[in-house]
């Protein structure tokens, strides 16, 4: 999953997890410049996948891993939030009007940061249970979490053509987790954990969706992050993981994560994006689990039974799928 996580927006998954960006028209560009930006595409997906084999040689544990990366991305957060605003004073000759940010929104703000950790602890927990593709691909159920919330929250139409890829999700979750697993408690539990983080994350993207519409992205993502990393450092003592890297290479790993996943990744993705048909971006964004499961088995020697892949081609199908419809298409 596309777990970008820097600028959420209404159909757009900040992290990730396997959103794009919906946009009324893609801007027309010459082939040298679309085939520039598909290899943007595919390097940001690339970096995007190599969160899980950093979790899994981090010195520190999972959840406080995660925590390390929400609470590097703050100050880059907010660096950014400052140069637009200098950059907007520059081009209009004044201070551009920010929205003071409510009791009401501060609270909101806490609720969807306790979701942002939920959902990242339990992701970065189901990569030592789990293998990296499964996890990533798992996680990028979304589309069909977040349907239905938003129908029950906003009234949003919810396309009944929406069973079909839902039906096909079912069947191959069947596949990938009953059938390819043959239920080994070890494995089962890294996939429900990786299920886990798809619905607490589309709860994420509820709570950003509505505070994205009053604040810049850049100011609310830095509060999000900040309230993630407390709550990961929380659940990480209360786990009684290890907190501190004990060497120099531990302390590389942590800002190659936060740098891979949140600055290259997430910043690539973001850019490239724009230029790209949405069809075309959501097919890149859907290589993420086979990245994963490349790094799986160069560096954990992770095996997929051909069991496992069938059902992995039935999920990819079938969130390509949804994701089409959701976004208007038929």
């Amino acid at each position: 999953m596309s777990r970008v996580t820097a600028s959420p927006n209404p159909g757009h998954a900040p992290e990730d997890t396997g959103g794009v960006p919906q946009t009324a028209q893609t801007p027309k560009a010459s082939p040298f410049k679309g085939a520039r930006h598909q290899l943007m595409v595919l390097a940001a997906v690339c970096c995007l996948a190599l969160g899980g084999v950093f979790v899994r040689v981090s010195e520190v544990g999972p959840v406080a891993t995660g925590a390390y990366r929400s609470l590097f991305a703050v100050p880059l957060l907010l660096g950014m939030s400052m140069g637009m605003a200098r950059r907007g004073k520059g081009e209009a000759g004044a201070a551009p009007q920010r929205t003071r940010i409510g009791m009401r929104d501060q609270l909101i703000t806490a609720l969807g940061g306790l979701f942002l950790a939920a959902d990242l602890c339990l992701w970065n927990i189901s990569f030592l249970y789990t293998s990296l593709a499964e996890a990533n691909l798992l996680a990028n159920l979304v589309p069909f979490i977040i349907a239905p919330l938003a129908f029950f929250l906003f009234g949003d139409r919810l396309p009944w053509k929406l069973a079909f890829p839902a039906l096909l999700a079912l069947a191959g979750l069947y596949v990938l987790v009953i059938l390819g697993t043959g239920l080994d408690p070890k494995h089962l539990r890294g996939d429900l954990l990786a299920l886990g983080t798809a619905v607490f994350y589309a709860l994420f993207l509820v709570v950003a969706k509505g505070l994205r519409e009053r604040h810049e992205a850049t100011r609310i993502m830095a509060g999000l992050s900040l309230v993630c990393a407390i709550a990961c450092f929380a659940v990480a003592a209360v786990l009684d993981e290890k907190l501190l890297p004990t060497s120099a290479k531990g302390w590389l790993v942590l800002i190659a994560l936060a740098v891979t996943s949140q600055v290259f990744g997430q910043t690539l993705m973001a850019h490239a994006v724009k230029f790209l048909p949405l069809q075309l971006a959501a097919l890149f964004v859907l290589l993420q689990p086979v990245a994963a499961a490349v790094y799986g088995f160069a560096l954990f020697d992770q095996h997929l039974s051909l069991v496992q892949m069938a059902g992995i081609a039935i999920l990819l199908v079938s969130i390509f799928w949804a994701k089409n419809l959701l976004e208007g298409r038929k």
